[in-house]
């Protein structure tokens, strides 16, 4: 976990140094976590797996997110087979697709992180003694 740990410092090093590529970053990774979800919701009438819905950027708490999940018609009742009852077993399928989209998002992020990283070391400093045009 230490290595999940120094990507979270990453990624919020990231916000704060660049925001445009967090938010991208997010962006990418909301349609990553949508697609599995998609993929992975038992179909039955359908109308569950094809409401899969990613919403706008938010950055209320001083981090940005981006909320996916089911729209408003099928919302409530999205958990009872992803969950279970007490007739039906539990089918997990939202924590299958953060598992499966977990190393796809982290890449995501990681690609950011380089190339942040490369423009970090490759700007001029005014320590160098260079003058911007």
């Amino acid at each position: 976990m230490k290595g999940m740990d120094a990507m979270l410092a990453n990624v919020t090093r990231l916000e704060v140094e660049a925001p445009k590529k967090a938010r991208k970053s997010i962006n990418k990774g909301a349609e990553i976590f949508a697609k599995h979800l998609k993929a992975d919701t038992p179909v039955d009438s359908g109308a569950l797996a094809s409401d899969v819905q990613t919403g706008p950027m938010k950055a209320s708490t001083g981090r940005f997110e981006k909320q996916v999940g089911y729209g408003g018609k099928s919302a409530w009742r999205a958990h009872f087979p992803d969950k279970g009852t007490k007739k039906q077993r539990a089918q997990n399928f939202s924590i299958r697709a953060q598992e499966e989209s977990r190393d796809e998002i982290l890449e995501v992020y990681a690609e950011e992180m380089r190339l942040l990283d490369c423009l970090l070391y490759t700007s001029p400093s005014p320590r160098d003694g260079a003058t911007s045009r």
